[in-house]
C-alpha cells in the first residue's frame, strides 16, 4: 500500500493494549450484568466482590458513569494502538476520573491504594513508551 508509512509499534505498547483494553471490555460487562441482575432483583451476593456491591448500593448513575468513562478509556487504548499521543492524554484523564469517581458518589473512605498504584503506574507507562517512541 502506497501512501501508509507503517509505524512500528513497541511489543510492550501492544500487549498493554490488548491487556487495558480487554481489562476495560471484561470491567463493562461484569457492571452491564450487575444492573441486569439487579433489575430482575437478583443479585448473588458471593458472584461479585463486595467494592461492587458497593458500586450497586451508590445507584445505577454511578455505574453508567463508570461504564461511560470506561469506554472513553478504551478509545484512548485504540488511539494509542495507532500511536497517536492524544490516545495517551484521554486515557491518563480517564484512569484519573475513574480512580476519584467513587469518591464522589460513595464517599472519601473510597480510595483504594492497590487502584492507584496500578492506575499510576499504567499511566507513567504508556507516558514513556508514546512519548519516547519516534514518529516515522
Amino acid at each position: 500500500m502506497r501512501g501508509f508509512a507503517k509505524q512500528s509499534r513497541p511489543a510492550l505498547l501492544t500487549w498493554l493494549c490488548i491487556g487495558s483494553a480487554g481489562f476495560g471490555i471484561s470491567w463493562i460487562i461484569m457492571l452491564l450484568i450487575l444492573i441486569t441482575l439487579s433489575v430482575r432483583g437478583n443479585v448473588p451476593a458471593g458472584l461479585f466482590p463486595g467494592l461492587v456491591i458497593e458500586y450497586l448500593n451508590a445507584g445505577y448513575l454511578f455505574i453508567s458513569a463508570e461504564i461511560f468513562l470506561t469506554v472513553f478509556g478504551i478509545s484512548g487504548v485504540i488511539l494509542m494502538w495507532q500511536m497517536k499521543k492524544s490516545g495517551f492524554y484521554l486515557y491518563a484523564l480517564m484512569k484519573v476520573l475513574i480512580y476519584f469517581l467513587p469518591v464522589v458518589f460513595i464517599g472519601n473512605n473510597h480510595h483504594t491504594y492497590p487502584g492507584l498504584a496500578i492506575s499510576s503506574i499504567l499511566i507513567l507507562i504508556y507516558g514513556i513508551i508514546i512519548t519516547a517512541t519516534p514518529k516515522k
